[in-house]
């Protein structure tokens, strides 16, 4: 039975899924680096943990949105 996705050869994914994908991630990057400029503004109580923790999250996340076929 055919298949009406097309497939991509590195990761037996469906370049609609892909695409989904890179969508989240990019979304979650742009939410996550408004959240920490927020923090880094804020002059009082800045919690550099917190900054440091979206730092990290946002890296992983870019990190990750390079390893996924265009």
């Amino acid at each position: 039975m055919p298949c009406s996705h097309t497939i991509s050869s590195h990761t037996n994914i469906s370049e609609a899924d892909n695409r989904a994908l890179r969508f989240r991630l990019q979304n979650e990057i742009t939410w996550l680096s408004r959240q920490m400029e927020d923090l880094q503004g804020a002059d009082e109580s800045r919690d550099l943990s917190l900054i440091q923790t979206y730092r990290e999250m946002i890296f992983s996340r870019r990190a990750l949105l390079g390893r996924i076929p265009r």
